[in-house]
């Protein structure tokens, strides 16, 4: 039953889009890409027991109002002069609130739609802002799954999992996002890198760059927003970017495994330039290598944030999550990949005016 609610959602907003059109709005015909997202996402957690029809009430009731989130994306599209992107609408318009395990799965189908200014840019609050506050949450360790994550205690303390806060300022009206992130971590014993055995708590936060959502920036429609965050957290020297990959708005992310065996793939050269370290891969390794005894390892821990919203009207829906590796000196990519614990988070984030 609860599948066919979501359907029927989807379909409604998809028709709902298609007919309360603004004149002056350009807006992408709806395809089967993005039922296709929803069905896969929501596959995972749909099952097939006997549920009253009661219960089913109860199972939609957490869901977004298909209709009323379609006025606040007309209505802010129109405001603001954004083009409407309306897969990522459809799939914003099944999440469940009261359901994690699908509501992460639909945000992580989400493609990313921004693109990062300059760091010479200016960021300002303004009346014009809207603050998204995730509050504080303790995240939840994932084991197993696809990706196989390792159930061993070897980076984080389980007794005390680590913690996220996000408060994301969005404003529509100059079409720009950026990020205040706060985190927690108590590391197990003997994890860490040099100099960690001193560092079991690290406390991090920092402010990300500006990202316009602009249209004329961007290859997707910018609305609904959708934006990613990684980072690489140490002991002693804060936070900064980790450069997997291109190291663009492409390349942040979710996991820091590739697959079971491989780890994401180093920074390009085009990207960081011939000969620089991060074009390496085994110095990604030492990075996230949390064995105190392994010299030549920094025990950073893979921080990713994913955040997205529909309009000024609207709550905004997130995700983050923390990784660490934790192998003897000299350990292979597969070995350091497979030792890889993690956990996750997914929670919505209450939109209000900045003061």
């Amino acid at each position: 039953m609860k599948k066919i609610f979501l359907t029927l959602k989807t379909i409604l907003i998809l028709a709902f889009i298609n007919s309360f059109v603004f004149a002056e709005i350009s807006i992408p015909s709806p395809s089967t890409t993005a039922l296709n997202q929803i069905a896969s996402s929501m596959s995972s957690s749909v099952t097939n027991d006997t549920q009253s029809i009661e219960d089913s009430g109860n199972a939609t009731a957490s869901l977004i109002d298909s209709a009323e989130l379609s006025i606040g994306i007309k209505k802010a599209a129109e405001k603001n002069g954004l083009q409407i992107n309306t897969e990522a609408a459809t799939i914003l318009a099944s999440l469940d609130a009261s359901d994690t395990e699908t509501m992460a799965a639909a945000i992580a189908s989400m493609e990313t739609n921004i693109s990062h200014l300059s760091d010479d840019y200016v960021q300002a609050i303004t009346p014009d802002t809207i603050v998204y506050d995730s509050e504080w949450q303790t995240l939840t360790k994932v084991t197993g799954g696809d990706l196989e994550y390792t159930d061993s205690n070897d980076v984080f303390n389980a007794s005390s999992p680590p913690q996220a806060r996000s408060k994301v300022y969005v404003n529509f009206k100059d079409q720009t996002i950026f990020a205040d992130v706060f985190t927690k971590i108590t590391r197990a014993a003997g994890a860490g890198g040099q100099g960690a055995e001193k560092n079991f708590e690290i406390e991090s936060d920092w402010r990300t760059g500006t990202a316009s959502v602009a249209a004329a920036l961007n290859t997707d429609p910018p609305q609904p927003i959708v934006a990613t965050e990684d980072q690489r957290i140490g002991t002693g020297w804060g936070s900064h970017g980790a450069p997997f990959g291109a190291d663009d708005a492409s390349s942040k992310f979710s996991t820091m495994k590739k697959t079971t065996e491989l780890l994401q793939d180093a920074c390009t050269a085009a990207a960081c330039g011939v000969g620089n370290y991060w074009t390496v891969k085994q110095n990604h390794i030492e990075e996230y290598n949390n064995d105190i005894n392994d010299t030549s390892s920094f025990g950073s821990i893979y921080f990713y944030g994913k955040f997205t919203t529909a309009s000024e009207g609207s709550d905004g829906f997130g995700t983050m999550a923390m990784e660490g590796g934790h192998t003897a000196n000299g350990a292979d990519e597969q070995t350091f990949v497979e030792s890889i614990e993690r956990y996750e988070g997914t929670f919505t984030l209450v939109g209000k005016a900045a003061e």
